[in-house]
């Protein structure tokens, strides 16, 4: 279900939504997108806020599966990432802390603190001033959707072995399937 797109500038760039959009009417009140280095790479960081006050929001956009994609403007997909949340970011904090790294994630602190749970973040695997003409599109999915996905681009040769594992890791990882058989939106 596709929830917000933004045209992109290669800048900095902060959207609000407001009382009628689609995106407000979900549950989402802006997207922040910003430059960082990670890992000595650039990426873009897609902030994604949240609001889970209001009566009626939609408040599985705090922990439901959210992919962000750059795409150009005739809409090929440059890059694209899985949104984090605060349950995953809170295990892959406690893993780090007790020295493990089996956990496939970046985990972003301010002034020593996790983000609030209202925040949802991508971490993009390009430059920011790259991504000028280009748009940003934020959709939400089910769990059980996003394997099948990475599952066809296994067959039809678009990942390799490699990738696909990745993904069905960062997948299972964020999402683990908790006897449920989707978690797609209702």
């Amino acid at each position: 279900m596709h929830l917000i797109s933004i045209d992109l500038d290669g800048q900095p760039n902060q959207t609000q939504t407001a009382p009628g959009d689609t995106a407000y009417e979900t549950g989402i009140l802006g997207v922040a997108v910003h430059p960082k280095v990670i890992d000595g790479e650039d990426h873009t960081v897609v902030q994604i806020m949240v609001d889970d006050d209001r009566p009626g929001v939609d408040r599985s956009l705090l922990d439901c599966p959210m992919v962000a994609e750059v795409r150009t403007p005739v809409g090929d997909v440059i890059t694209r990432e899985l949104f984090d949340h605060d349950e995953f970011r809170r295990a892959l904090d406690a893993e780090r802390r007790a020295g493990g790294d089996d956990l496939r994630g970046v985990l972003l602190r301010t002034g020593g603190r996790l983000p609030p749970a209202y925040l949802r973040l991508g971490f993009l695997a390009v430059a920011l001033s790259d991504t000028e003409g280009c748009s940003l599109v934020v959709s939400r999915f089910g769990r059980d959707e996003l394997l099948e996905a990475v599952d066809a681009g296994r067959v039809d040769g678009s990942l390799a072995a490699g990738e696909h594992r990745s993904l069905t890791t960062m997948i299972d990882q964020r999402h683990p399937d908790r006897g449920r058989s989707d978690s797609s939106p209702p």
